[in-house]
């Protein structure tokens, strides 16, 4: 038995709310302002999630947020184009079945926010 339980439906509501909240800034920010949310959401994920597919989630926003940052336009097809493949990869990592339906999570937040 571990005595470090983790409350994934917590961390994936979090996680789902963070990842929400950032998809809405970059609606609404220049590139380096929705860079610096992106990587603030990432430093998030890595001390909420010590390993696992939340941490490594956490490591790949904090990359592509460097990555955005040299931007000259901010598209926001692109980035969700981004962060979809980010947790496409999460799926090949994903080790138990509660971090598949967190990730499955995190997808489904990306997944509503088709443009109309």
């Amino acid at each position: 038995m571990d005595s470090q339980q983790v409350n994934w439906a917590n961390v994936g509501v979090r996680m789902v709310r963070g990842l929400t909240t950032t998809i809405d800034a970059i609606r609404q920010l220049d590139v380096q302002e929705a860079s610096l949310v992106m990587r603030l959401l990432g430093k998030t994920c890595t001390k909420m999630m010590q390993d696992g597919v939340g941490h490594q989630f956490g490591i790949a926003l904090i990359e592509t947020s460097s990555q955005l940052a040299m931007k000259e336009k901010l598209v926001l097809e692109d980035v969700l184009r981004i962060i979809t493949s980010i947790i496409g990869r999460l799926y090949l990592t994903a080790s138990s079945e509660e971090e598949r339906r967190l990730v499955a999570q995190l997808e489904e937040a990306v997944n509503n926010y088709h443009l109309t």
